[in-house]
Order: C-alpha cells, then structure tokens, then sequence
C-alpha cells in the first residue's frame, strides 16, 4: 500500500467557528505517523482553538491540500484580520491566493466561482491595506518582477488598490475600483497564446489582435452578469488617452472614468518596472520619470503625482 504524505500548514490560518471540509493531523510521538487531530466537517469550536495553541505542527494530507487551499481563499479576510499573523505573512498569502485565483480566472474566464474568489481576494487586500499601516509596502515588495498576465493583474490590483485608499475612495467604491482592476485585462484570454507570449515585440497585425482585449474583457464582464458602470469602464478604458488615440473607444480627457484613469496609471507603472521577454524592468524611479516626462497626453498626470506621492510614502522610489 502507498504510503500517504503529508504537508504541513500554519495552524494561524484555522479559523474559529469555520466547517472544515478535510482532515487535520499531528505527529505522534514517534513522528514516524500521524494521529487525526479534526475530522473533516467539523467545525473549529473555542475549545480547537486552545489546543491549537500548544500544538507545535499541524498537516493535512496531500489529498486534502486542494481542499485546505480553498479553505484559505474562503476564509482570507479573516486571516487579514488576525493580529497574529505579521504583515508579510498576511501580504504574502494574499498575493499567492490573488495570482493563483486570477490564473484560475483566465484559464476559465467565464466563471462565476472564478470571479467570486477574486472578490473575496479584493476584499482581503482591501482589509489588510486600510488596517495595517505596514501592509502596502509589504505587498509592494511581493510584486513579481517579470511580467506574466496573471501577476499583472495582481499587482495592478495591488497599486489601484492601494492608491485608491490615498486617494480617498473607501468602502463599497473602493471593492468596486479593486475588482475593474483585478478583472481589467481577462479579456487577453481570448487573444491568441502566442502573442500573449511572444518572446520579443508584436507586429502591426499583433498588436492589432491585441488592441482587442478590452473589448472582449467587457464582453466577457457583462457575460458573467457584471453590470456596475465603473468596473466595465475599468476593464474597457484603461487603454485610453487623455487626449485621444488610445483604444478600444478613442476617448479623451473626462470621457474616461476616474477608475479606469487610475487603472491605466497602474497598468503602465507595472508593465514598465516588471521584466518582459522583450526588455528589463526599469527601476520605479525610471519608470516614474518616464510617465511625467513622456506621457502627459497618455495619463492623468493629476493621478500620476498621487501614485509618486503615495509610492513615495512606501520608501519606494
């Protein structure tokens, strides 16, 4: 018989007065084995909890690990909240869940469970951001350095998330800002791999294709029942120009949201200062000069000052 292997977890991340749906163990005293802790579809009572605190490591199997996983990404905003756990830690689990739910989402970008789970991934960072003055520069400092579509969208949910709270916006808006964000390039799921990938810059015909994507993202967006003005406008017009020429609707200045203006300012800093098969990242200060210097018919230089002012405050320039 196959003997069965086990991973251990943070036992921080079991929450009180959760259902778990997988088994927990510990090692017994030979270590060699385990011995079951909870059986699955128990719910974790005060008295879990007390335990939990002596006990020095705690596994699931790896049968279970799915299962645990999508635990986690359930209970995210509680894990935000837990005093327990330092920032990094919380920041790190974050963007683990963020990327691995987004990659979900463009490999299946018509799913409700799909878009669910990022909102549960929104309102996680939305909760560590506004209530841990340390939590920004630490998922700044997570921010992958080479660009692939699925942490591109992490992090520019990450920066829109965390310049929206600079700038004021709270509550519901700012769930609303961090989905357009998080959701606003899906639509390279229908772009031809290739050229998502392409090991060098597209051509005239390419980059026609994927001039497209904001287009098909809306598209996609109002399939899944998304109805909310300001995240359609997030996924379709974060390629605008403030004067003009950008895609997919040529608009300009005020024609173009206020959250789809903030996504763009994002959008750009990150595909400047990640590493693409096609050239080196810029370093932020590189990146940030370039945007003042060259892009003022492109971006809304008002947000862009706000993103230095807000980056600036996080040490990181």
């Amino acid at each position: 018989m196959k003997q069965k292997k086990y991973k251990r977890i943070d036992k921080r991340l079991i929450t009180e007065g959760s259902q778990i749906d997988f088994n927990l163990f510990l090692p017994n005293d030979t270590k060699s084995a385990m011995s079951l802790f909870l059986q699955s579809d128990t719910a974790v009572d005060g008295n879990a909890k007390v335990k939990l605190r002596e006990i020095e490591g705690l596994y699931v199997s790896e049968e279970d690990e799915a299962l645990y996983r999508a635990y986690v990404g359930r209970h995210l905003q509680s894990i935000a909240q837990n005093r327990d756990i330092p920032t990094d830690q919380k920041a790190q689990l974050i963007y683990e869940k963020a990327a691995e739910t987004v990659s979900a989402m463009f490999k299946n970008p018509e799913s409700l469970e799909n878009v669910k789970n990022a909102k549960d991934v929104v309102n996680s960072s939305i909760e560590i951001i506004l209530n841990d003055h340390c939590a920004v520069e630490s998922l700044m400092k997570i921010t992958a350095h080479d660009y692939y579509t699925h942490t591109h969208s992490v992090n520019v949910s990450i920066y829109t998330l965390s310049l929206g709270a600079f700038l004021g916006i709270s509550g519901n808006d700012l769930e609303i800002l961090g989905m357009s964000a998080i959701l606003h390039d899906l639509g390279k799921s229908k772009i031809d791999y290739e050229i998502i990938n392409k090991n060098g810059k597209l051509t005239d015909e390419e980059f026609t294709q994927m001039k497209n994507h904001p287009a098909y993202g809306h598209e996609i967006a109002l399939k899944l029942g998304i109805n909310d003005e300001r995240i359609l406008s997030g996924i379709r017009h974060h390629h605008e120009k403030i004067e003009g020429r950008g895609y997919p609707d040529n608009l300009k200045g005020d024609q173009i949201s206020y959250f789809a203006r903030i996504i763009g300012v994002c959008d750009v800093f990150d595909a400047l200062s990640t590493k693409r098969s096609y050239k080196d990242p810029m370093s932020s200060f590189e990146s940030l000069l370039l945007m003042k210097q060259q892009m003022a018919g492109h971006l809304d230089m008002d947000i862009v000052n706000a993103f230095i002012k807000m980056l600036h405050n996080q040490g990181r320039p």
